[in-house]
């Protein structure tokens, strides 16, 4: 007879209970544990995150590159233009038009065009001045060009200003000129030079605070001349005009006019420092490249504008009328396609060789050799001459 403990072992051992699978059930049919597949799936999306904001990131720097680009590659002056262009068109599209044009569709164009051109040259200011802002310098930059760019605008303001705002010189235009003449300074002149002021303002206290004080805004004789020269003649004439109260011989209207005449003056010169001092370091480093290309497309667009409105309207009188001001876009477009041969073809290897501040640190012993070799030639004298008792002196 067996005992219970027999007959448990006799009988055939348990077979696992299976439970059947819902296949919808995310816990089950994987290999991986839920936490696991969690942790992928989060990881993932964080990846994902991270390369949109990389990509979104390399975007905007490219669309921002005429303010934080100091190359001037291909890639950062093709992206920086077309965003420029599309926001100068979308506001050009936005805003009145010029009903004067007698095609509707030539409206929105000159529109468009007027306004990408108003953009570059208002942006044009900014990249020399964070570009010397984030060297903490201004190595490279001419201090005559500088000094000479603040007195043009300060005339250009002046002239600008006085005609929007003077009811006075109105007066006296419109008696000269007709009383139907019409004042061609809008509000966007005025805002355009008093703008350009203050930036050029803000670049000559760089070279003087970077440069450790007033002693750093070397400006040459001639430049100095010539800005004697104009400071002499405002202050002589308006005390001319104190003088003759106002006679026809000299008077408010007059001034301003000459004041536009020194604008275009220091317009035709004031490059011409800079081209010298980039052929003197054989460098275009310190001195931003993307103010030359934004004045460059500035002063294109704007010529065509002109040309394409007298040819739309079939008068050509805003040539012809004022042939100064045309030409002097033309100077402006000649003096940066120098800058460009300058900065892409003939200093190309140098600018991406050297800093502003390593090159003129590389600079300075070439220009004191002399004075290098006869500091040396005294040393080597002197230990030549030298006691027994008194050590070695070694020159490295």
């Amino acid at each position: 007879m067996t005992t219970p403990e027999q007959r448990r072992h006799l009988l055939p051992p348990e077979l696992p209970v299976q439970v059947p699978r819902n296949p919808d059930s995310p816990s089950h049919g994987s290999d991986n544990p839920p936490t696991e597949q969690h942790d992928v799936v989060t990881n993932s999306r964080s990846e994902r995150e991270r390369r949109w904001r990389r990509r979104l990131g390399r975007t905007l720097s490219l669309m921002a590159s005429p303010i934080t680009d100091d190359t001037g590659d291909i890639r950062s002056v093709a992206a920086g233009l077309l965003s420029l262009f599309l926001i100068g068109a979308s506001i050009g599209l936005a805003t009145p038009k010029n009903h004067s044009l007698p095609s509707i569709w030539y409206q929105n164009v000159s529109a468009a065009v007027g306004y990408i051109y108003f953009l570059a040259w208002s942006v044009s200011f900014y990249p020399q001045v964070v570009s010397n802002f984030r060297r903490q310098s201004t190595l490279g930059l001419s201090p005559d060009f500088c000094v000479l760019n603040l007195l043009g605008f300060a005339c250009y303001s002046a002239y600008n200003a006085s005609f929007f705002w003077s009811p006075t010189i109105q007066e006296m235009y419109r008696i000269r000129h007709g009383p139907d003449a019409k004042i061609t300074v809008q509000s966007n002149d005025v805002a355009f030079a008093i703008h350009a002021l203050i930036l050029s303002s803000v670049t000559v206290l760089q070279i003087v605070y970077y440069g450790g004080g007033i002693v750093a805004l070397r400006v040459s004789k001639p430049i100095v001349l010539v800005i004697a020269g104009i400071f002499t003649v405002c202050i002589l004439y308006p005390m001319l005009i104190w003088i003759t109260h106002g006679e026809k011989l000299f008077n408010w209207l007059d001034f301003l006019y000459l004041l536009s005449f020194v604008k275009i003056g220091i317009s035709l010169i004031k490059y011409i420092p800079q081209v010298i001092l980039n052929i003197q370091r054989a460098s275009t480093v310190g001195w931003s490249i993307w103010n030359i290309l934004l004045d460059f497309t500035g002063g294109c667009l704007s010529i065509l504008q002109l040309v394409l409105d007298c040819a739309n309207m079939h008068d050509f009188s805003g040539i012809t009328g004022n042939p100064a001001k045309f030409g002097l876009g033309f100077v402006s477009i000649f003096f940066d396609l120098i800058f460009m041969v300058q900065h892409y073809c003939l200093y190309a290897n140098n600018n991406n060789r050297t800093s502003a501040n390593s090159w003129d640190e590389q600079q300075e012993p070439l220009l004191s050799a002399d004075a290098r070799g006869e500091a040396e030639s005294r040393a080597s004298n002197e230990a030549a001459n030298h006691s027994p008792d008194q050590p070695e002196i070694i020159m490295v």
